[in-house]
């Protein structure tokens, strides 16, 4: 994403990198396990399948908002006014899945926490290629993407045309 945030590092990097920067982020903003945590990987691979096969057309597709099967609204994102906590209830319990791109291929990183605890990471975090951010009912999806671009199903389609409005 083109954000006014941290410059990336010149050094090649790892599928890790993201993960590892998302840990320390997490320990230098005090955020609990409760707010924002690594999904169990007994579980991210059932979690991400869940995902993609409610909201998809084609499974694991590598960008997941070009296969969306249920109507959607989209909007550049600004980041000078964006307030990803007046989207939702800020203490709600959603699935996060932060995207890296490394050497052309995509891996999707799976937390669990608040919104509330995620924006915190989320201005401070400079490796994120995609955000997915995903009802635990599976009701809706929210997608920042590469192209800065935010996409919302279900009622995050509702609250982008709010936005779009304003």
């Amino acid at each position: 994403m083109n954000k006014d945030r941290h410059i990336k590092s010149k050094r090649k990097r790892t599928w890790t990198d993201l993960r590892v920067e998302i840990k320390k982020l997490c320990e230098q903003l005090n955020l609990s396990k409760d707010e924002f945590s690594e999904v169990n990987i007994k579980e991210w691979k059932e979690i991400e399948s869940k995902i993609w096969t409610r909201f998809t057309s084609i499974k694991n597709s590598r960008w997941i908002w070009e296969t969306l099967v249920d109507d959607y609204s989209a909007i550049p994102v600004n980041y000078k006014t964006l307030d990803l906590e007046s989207l939702f209830d800020s203490s709600e319990k959603v699935w996060f899945l932060l995207g890296e791109s490394v050497n052309g291929q995509t891996k999707f990183w799976n937390y669990d926490g608040t919104i509330k605890a995620f924006n915190k990471i989320f201005w401070e975090s400079s490796r994120t290629d995609e955000i997915l951010i995903v009802s635990k009912k599976y009701e809706w999806i929210l997608i920042i993407n590469h192209h800065d671009i935010m996409i919302g199903t279900g009622k995050m389609k509702d609250q982008i045309e709010k936005l779009k409005s304003r």
